[in-house]
């Protein structure tokens, strides 16, 4: 029963899988037992040990909290880019924005970013967008 919850938490949706994932590719081409189909054992517990050494070096919190308001600008390029990215109301407001900017219809900057109209229209009239 453990083991099948390690495996659920240890696959795509997890924050570290690309980066377990781009090691595993490279130091261990040939295995064929990934957990979850994304690394190895070995590959994971790099990348979470890694990843716990970065936090402790830079007195970071364990479990940071989200800031809503916060926009990754390489996350919004990617996809006024045409990408299929996950975005946060924050950064879709940024991309269908900056997509307008760049002379796009507000209906066609919607539809690039896989917005519904309503959304595009809340976003418009007041920085809000529609779920």
């Amino acid at each position: 029963m453990a083991e099948r919850q390690a495996v659920a938490y240890l696959g795509e949706a997890h924050p570290l899988a690309s980066v377990a994932r781009d090691r595993c590719r490279s130091v261990h081409p040939l295995t064929r037992r990934r957990v979850s189909g994304v690394a190895c054992g070995r590959c994971w517990e790099f990348a979470i040990r890694a990843d716990e050494r970065v936090v402790v070096e830079l007195d970071l919190p364990a479990e940071p909290v989200a800031d809503p308001d916060l926009v990754d600008e390489v996350a919004v390029e990617r996809a006024v880019d045409g990408e299929a990215v996950r975005l946060s109301k924050a950064e879709r407001r940024a991309a269908l924005l900056r997509l307008i900017d760049r002379g796009l219809l507000p209906s066609q900057a919607g539809d690039r970013l896989g917005m519904s109209g309503a959304s595009v229209q809340a976003v418009l009239a007041d920085g809000e967008v529609a779920a």
